[in-house]
């Protein structure tokens, strides 16, 4: 009996192993805090790493950190520095590695570039050593990636420049630094004569010497007055050869660049408008300084000169009817008679047009010819040929162009443009500068006659003096004498054309003393002045070929 109940219990206890346990529940996620925010910024400084405490051994002084901040690609980070005048600075910056190429540069404050590193890494550092700017501005560029940027500078005694720059892989002026312009060992030279070749005469305003690296342009500002020509000469120093130079417009559009070959280099740039550009210079060899120096002159120069200048051009901005319109309004005030012919067309790139003109109509008097350009015309040359294909008369501008033809019989107008295709009008009238003399050599009529006129219009102020022949000789001087009245000036103006190349004309008081000197390829022009209570003042007039033969005309006008 005891075995039976002992069997079932076991039984009951084997059941009991294998009965179903009754549901757990879900298991229930804890909830979790709002993250804790602490108010701060990221150390910046920390970017910079050992760099200042290195320096600083190597004699640099106490670090600044100049800026820093989030930036992406293209992005500029930057600050004014103020550098003593006879210590260096070292300038580095540093970036996090989500940014994979950062440069550093210095800048002037009118945006010369001093000292730059544009090595493809992320640890660009500079030296810029006296002479320098009181208060440079130092700036980081981020070329590619996005991340965090600092950077740092630190004043450095010139004496220690070498050794810290070095140390550290610096580039820039290293050991050396700028020089005054003026140290350059025959730089006045150099100037004074391309500046005779070029001729005509030029008001120097600026003299600067530019670290220039063959890795990189140097750029340095520069602007043009309305109706002004700008002249730049860069000379480089032993170190640098090969000279790239160009000056860029405002919208970075190339308008002059110096020729290729060795050692200097110029370039000269005229404006209808005020404008302001870039002149860049990069050596193809080396690492140095370059002598820049800028000279400026007013926009009539541009008949002075030996070689033709670059045009900083402006499109036509009216349409072509009110263009016209303005124009013969303006040269009805001025006593002109109307238009004896008018025609009309149409300029392309690449094409030459041609209008036929009749000039025997204008009863011997000489043909002033307005080429009126209608937006967005620009950059237009002409040309006059006579039947018998001999030119007389040429010229070219921004956009509206005014010739002389001192011609009878029938001629063509042939004309282009160089910049954009545009609407253009023709409009044929009588000179008011009348004289028969201007006849005997129609190009160097034409040639005196644009000289004697001022501004964009072409317009001759003044009252009509004295019209002369001439025959010059590169051996030969030839004189004549002329009166201005109290209270006037007087301009005498000479056209020349034949074999012979080059005029000189002066203006000279008494024995020898000069008043006024003018050296041109084909017009030059020179003023004389007496004051109002002095009565009349003699002066001579003095002309010559700078070679071989030329025939001349010469005409006074007295304002």
């Amino acid at each position: 009996m005891r075995i039976e109940v002992a069997f079932g219990t076991a039984m009951l206890a084997g059941c009991g192993m294998f009965a179903r346990k009754p549901p757990q529940p879900p298991n229930v996620a804890r909830p979790l805090p709002a993250p804790l925010v602490s108010v701060g910024e990221l150390d910046a400084a920390a970017l910079l790493g050992e760099v200042p405490a290195r320096a600083s051994r190597l004699g640099a002084g106490a670090p600044a950190l100049v800026a820093a901040a989030q930036a992406v690609d293209n992005a500029w980070v930057g600050a004014f520095v103020d550098v003593p005048r006879d210590d260096c600075v070292l300038v580095y910056g540093r970036a996090s590695s989500s940014i994979g190429d950062l440069d550093v540069a210095i800048y002037s404050e009118d945006g010369a570039s001093l000292a730059v590193d544009e090595g493809r890494d992320v640890h660009p550092t500079v030296v810029l050593c006296a002479p320098h700017p009181d208060r440079v501005y130092v700036a980081a560029h981020v070329v590619e990636g996005e991340g965090l940027v600092a950077v740092g500078a630190q004043l450095v005694p010139k004496e220690r420049a070498v050794i810290v720059a070095r140390a550290l892989g610096a580039r820039g002026t290293i050991g050396m630094g700028p020089r005054p312009a003026d140290a350059w060992p025959g730089l006045d030279d150099v100037i004074r004569a391309h500046r005779v070749d070029l001729g005509g005469k030029w008001e120097e305003f600026r003299r600067v010497a530019l670290p220039v690296d063959a890795r990189v342009p140097t750029y340095t500002s520069v602007s043009i007055d309305a109706e002004q020509c700008l002249d730049a000469v860069v000379v480089p120093d032993e170190d640098v050869a090969l000279l790239d130079v160009e000056i860029s417009d405002g919208d970075g559009r190339v308008i002059a660049r110096a020729k290729e070959g060795i050692g200097p280099r110029a370039l000269t740039v005229c404006s209808p408008t005020a404008t302001s550009g870039t002149l860049a210079v990069r050596p193809h060899i080396g690492r140095g300084l370059a002598a820049v120096a800028v000279a400026r002159a007013d926009g009539p120069i541009v008949h002075d000169l030996s070689a033709r200048p670059e045009i900083a051009w402006l499109a036509a901005a009216q349409p072509l009817e009110a263009a016209r319109s303005v124009r013969n309004a303006l040269l009805a005030k001025r006593g002109y008679a109307g238009p004896a012919t008018m025609t009309s067309g149409t300029l392309v790139l690449g094409r030459r047009a041609g209008v036929p003109l009749e000039l025997k109509a204008l009863d011997g008097a000489c043909a002033r010819v307005d080429i009126v350009a209608g937006a967005p015309l620009a950059l237009v040359d002409a040309w006059i040929w006579s039947d018998k294909g001999a030119l007389l008369a040429s010229g070219d501008a921004s956009t509206s162009v005014v010739l002389f033809a001192c011609a009878r019989g029938s001629a063509r107008l042939e004309l282009e443009t160089r910049g954009r295709p545009g609407p253009f009008a023709v409009t044929v009238r009588p000179e008011r500068w009348k004289d028969p003399t201007l006849l005997a050599h129609p190009l160097a009529a034409s040639r005196m006659l644009a000289r004697a006129a001022a501004g964009a219009d072409m317009l001759l102020d003044g009252s009509d003096g004295a019209v002369r022949e001439l025959a010059l000789e590169a051996a030969r001087t030839v004189t004549w004498n002329g009166s201005v009245p109290a209270g006037r000036c007087l301009r005498m103006t000479v056209g020349v054309q034949g074999e012979g190349a080059g005029v000189e004309l002066r203006v000279v008081e008494g024995v020898d003393t000069e008043i006024d000197r003018a050296e041109a390829a084909y017009a030059a022009t020179v003023r004389a002045c007496a004051a109002a209570d002095q009565g009349p003042r003699a002066v001579r007039f003095e002309a010559r070929a700078s070679t071989g033969r030329l025939d001349g005309i010469a005409g006074e006008r007295l304002e």
